[in-house]
C-alpha cells in the first residue's frame, strides 16, 4: 500500500485518535474546549497533512497554522500546547506506517512526515519571534510619545515577555558577546542547571566539545559579514556528560541599546535518531539488492559452466559416433552421450527444484547468496547418479 492509499485508507482512524489525545493527553485547556470544535480543527489539519504529504503541497498548511495560531494563542492557550497537538500526528500516524506501509515506500514517507512537522515548527517558532519583534517594535513606539511612562511600560513588556518564553517547551537564550545574559526555564532545564548557575557564562560552556569549532566559525561569520546560517544543529553537552543533539534558530536584535544574540533552542535528538535509522533502511535495501544482483551472476556462471561442458562432450561423442568403426566403438560414444544428456537433465531438474525450495535468510550482518545453485546441481546430480545405480 503506498502513502496516500494508506492516508486515505485510515483517515477516519487517524482523526478520531488524534481527536482523543488532545481531548485526553495535551492539557487541561484542551481539554475543556469542546468536541466539535476540536474535530472541525483537526479535520482541516488532516487535509493540509495530506497534501503536504502527497503532494509536497503545504498551502493548505500554511493556511491552516495562520488560523489555528489566532484560534489558540488569542484564548490564552501557549506555544507548547498548540505544538503538541501538532506533534500527536506523528504519533498517531507512525504506527499505521509501519504496519501498512509498503517497506520499500517507508524511508520517503517518514521523511516527508518530518519535514512537514519540523516545517509546522518552525511556523510557529518564526511566528512567536515576529510577535516579540513587533511587541518590542510598538512600544518603542509608545516610548517616544509617552516618556513619562517609560518605566511603567518596560516592566509590564518585559514581565509579558518573560511570561511567553517561560511558557514554551523549547530553551530561549540571550547572548551578550558569547555569555549569556537571559535564559528561559526550559533552556536551563535542557543542560540541567538552575537559572542561576547558567546566567554569565559563556555559551561554548553548554556546547559539546566536537561541536565548538563549528559553532565559533558561525558565530565569528555572522559578527563579520551576517552571512551565517541562522538555523543549525549541534550537540549540546548535558550537566551530567550527555551529549544531546539540538537545533538553534538564532536573530541578531538590539537590547538596551545593545547587539545581541537572541535565539530557540531545540531537542531534536529523537528527530536525527529517525533519520539515522531512516539512512540504514536504505542502506540494507541497497545491500540486499547487491547480493540479489550477486546470486544473478553466480546463477548465470554456474549455468554455462555445467551446460557448456556437457555441449562439448556431446558434440564430441556424436562426431567419434559418426566415425566409429564398429558397433562397440559407437555404443561408448552413445553411452558418454547419454551420461551427459542425463547430467544436462540433473541441472534442468535442479533449477525446477530451487523454484519451490525456501531461499536463504537474508540478514544485514551475512552477505551469503539467496541461493547457492552450484550446491543445488551438485546434490541434485549425485542423487541423480545414485538413483540410476
Amino acid at each position: 500500500m503506498d502513502l496516500k492509499r494508506l492516508l486515505e485508507t485510515h483517515r477516519d482512524e487517524i482523526m478520531g485518535e488524534w481527536v482523543r489525545r488532545i481531548l485526553t493527553e495535551v492539557s487541561e485547556r484542551y481539554s475543556r474546549r469542546p468536541a466539535e470544535e476540536v474535530r472541525g480543527t483537526i479535520s482541516e489539519a488532516t487535509e493540509a497533512y495530506f497534501a503536504a504529504l502527497t503532494e509536497d503541497d503545504f498551502l493548505k498548511m500554511d493556511r491552516f497554522i495562520s488560523k489555528i495560531t489566532a484560534m489558540r494563542l488569542d484564548v490564552g492557550f501557549t506555544l507548547s500546547e498548540v505544538q503538541g497537538a501538532f506533534e500527536l500526528y506523528r504519533t498517531v500516524l507512525v504506527p499505521i506506517l509501519l504496519a501498512e506501509l509498503d517497506v520499500s515506500l517507508l524511508p520517503d514517507a517518514l521523511d516527508r512526515l518530518n519535514r512537514c512537522l519540523s516545517h509546522t515548527i518552525r511556523r510557529f517558532s518564526d511566528h512567536f519571534q515576529a510577535q516579540h519583534e513587533q511587541s518590542i517594535r510598538e512600544h518603542a513606539e509608545d516610548l517616544e510619545r509617552m516618556v513619562r511612562d517609560r518605566t511603567r511600560e518596560l516592566k509590564e513588556s518585559e514581565a509579558k515577555y518573560r511570561m511567553l518564553v517561560e511558557e514554551i517547551n523549547d530553551g530561549y537564550f540571550v547572548s551578550r558577546e558569547g555569555r549569556l545574559i537571559f535564559a528561559n526555564r526550559a533552556f536551563c532545564e535542557m543542560h540541567g542547571y538552575s537559572v542561576d548557575e547558567v546566567i554569565g557564562r559563556h555559551y561554548m560552556d553548554f556546547v559539546a566539545p566536537e561541536s565548538r569549532d563549528r559553532l565559533t566559525k558561525i558565530h565569528e561569520e555572522r559578527a563579520s559579514t551576517g552571512g551565517a546560517p541562522d538555523q543549525y544543529v549541534y550537540l549540546r553537552l548535558h550537566r551530567d556528560g550527555r551529549k544531546l543533539y539540538s537545533e538553534n534558530k538564532v536573530k541578531v536584535i538590539t537590547y538596551e541599546g545593545e547587539t545581541v544574540t537572541a535565539g530557540i533552542c531545540r531537542d531534536v535528538t529523537e528527530r536525527v535518531e529517525l533519520e539515522k535509522q531512516t539512512f540504514r533502511l536504505v542502506e540494507l535495501e541497497n545491500e540486499r539488492k547487491t547480493i540479489a544482483l550477486s546470486t544473478l551472476r553466480q546463477l548465470m556462471v554456474t549455468l554455462s559452466h555445467y551446460l557448456l561442458n556437457a555441449n562439448a562432450i556431446i558434440g564430441g561423442m556424436a562426431r567419434r559416433c559418426n566415425r566409429a568403426a564398429s558397433d562397440e566403438e559407437r555404443q561408448v560414444s552413445l553411452d558418454a552421450i547419454r551420461e551427459q544428456t542425463g547430467r544436462t537433465e540433473g541441472v534442468i531438474a535442479a533449477l525446477k527444484r530451487m523454484a519451490e525450495i525456501r531461499t536463504t535468510e537474508y540478514t544485514p550482518e551475512s552477505h551469503t547468496l539467496m541461493i547457492d545453485l552450484t550446491r543445488e546441481i551438485e546434490e541434485t546430480l549425485a542423487k541423480t547418479e545414485q538413483d540410476e545405480t
